[in-house]
């Protein structure tokens, strides 16, 4: 149900992407947005920006930790195995970045997990929260050093010059890469765009210092909550999600919308104090709405059951929201790039997802596994799993 409730986040905040460069990430919002498109893009980035990747890297560290458990429960292999899985989810990534979509997230899995593994395969349960805290607050360190020398350079009007110099030359080459891809996305051949999504992957690259850090720190968090019993024995832990589910949503929202308003008008290509501080609301409300969302959801579980199906299917279900929405926008699809306003995407986003979980229940009557999940745990057994579902014998 966490998995199905966070994949509906996911695709909120992914929509905006399939319609605009990835590398734009980097800059000011659109400044064209008015009216109810202004208030669906806030609401966004207020409610599900930053947010729903947390909860799914919380659930990513999370199964690792129960996969783990029950391996050592059996007595069982485990490292070869995961090694193996997580090879296959890499391989995914690479594709589903070079032939469908470069705004991929499940490379940035693949490594942050490998990194994860290498790093912190026996760290006692009571390290796993302190650790994490350390990953979140990394990025948000160097982000501080860089304005404060931004600011500092002041002091020295040459040198700052030079500096500002620099960073408008970078801003000005992000400009033209946003500028080509719309076009190529827009008008292109699948070719063409596959070529456009090969350089979307070395700027992914360029950027991993600040995006891989964050999900170690949310897979380790995912792992503590297992270890710990939050997840696997909710009813005894009422009180710690009752506790986290106020803060969460009263403390983190509340933040989340101060950053917004930060954030308005600013990109990241020149670090500056006030983007500094807007990072470091995003950085907490990153942390605390989605355990807001976590307990809220694992409270409610008996009304949003509904949930589980699309979330048994989640890796389908997310190559199924990039693979459609792209041949949607795409110039090799319908062609519709620049049509749909961010007010509109919103509806479309949510009558997409109440598609998904139609079509996964019913998938699920029929079938053990989506049909990625059973590719992925094939290929991760060098065994092809058994997919139908057997049918009770008739007395």
């Amino acid at each position: 149900m966490l998995r199905g409730f966070a994949l509906l986040g996911i695709l909120l905040v992914n929509f905006e992407w399939f319609t605009r460069p990835l590398q734009a990430i980097v800059l000011a919002g659109e400044a064209s947005l008015a009216g109810l498109d202004l208030v669906a893009a806030q609401a966004v980035a207020t409610l599900a920006e930053g947010k729903f990747y947390p909860l799914f890297s919380m659930l990513f560290g999370a199964g690792f930790a129960l996969m783990l458990e029950r391996a050592r429960t059996r007595g069982a292999g485990f490292w070869g195995i995961y090694s193996r899985r997580l090879v296959v989810l890499l391989i995914f990534g690479l594709a589903h970045i070079l032939l469908v979509w470069s705004g991929d997230i499940l490379l940035v899995y693949a490594l942050s997990a490998f990194l994860m593994i290498l790093l912190f395969r026996n760290t006692p349960a009571r390290r796993l929260w302190k650790w994490a805290i350390f990953f979140w607050v990394l990025p948000m360190a160097l982000m501080w050093l860089g304005a404060l020398a931004i600011e500092a350079s002041t002091a020295d009007p040459e040198m700052h010059a030079e500096l500002v110099a620099e960073f408008e030359a970078d801003r000005a080459e992000a400009k033209a890469a946003v500028d080509r891809a719309a076009r190529i996305h827009a008008e292109g051949s699948f070719a063409q765009n596959v070529a456009q999504r090969g350089r979307d992957l070395w700027f992914l690259v360029s950027v991993a210092p600040f995006w891989i850090p964050p999900f170690i720190g949310f897979f380790l968090l995912g792992r503590w909550m297992i270890a710990t019993g939050k997840l696997t024995r909710p009813a005894e832990n009422k009180p710690w999600l009752r506790r986290w589910r106020a803060v969460g949503l009263l403390a983190g929202l509340p933040l989340a919308a101060a950053a917004v308003w930060l954030m308005h008008g600013q990109d990241t290509m020149m670090p500056s104090l006030r983007v500094a501080a807007g990072m470091t609301l995003i950085t907490v409300a990153s942390v605390l709405v989605p355990l807001g969302y976590l307990s809220t959801v694992t409270l409610a579980w008996q009304r949003l059951d509904f949930l589980a199906p699309v979330g048994r299917m989640a890796l389908t279900n997310y190559l199924l929201q990039s693979l459609f929405w792209t041949w949607v926008f795409f110039g090799y699809g319908l062609g519709l790039w620049g049509e749909v306003s961010r007010a509109a995407q919103l509806p479309l986003a949510l009558l997409f997802f109440a598609l998904q979980v139609l079509l996964s229940r019913w998938w699920l009557d029929r079938f053990r596994f989506g049909p990625a999940e059973w590719l992925w745990r094939s290929l991760t057994y060098w065994q092809l799993q058994p997919m139908q579902k057997l049918k009770p014998r008739q007395a």
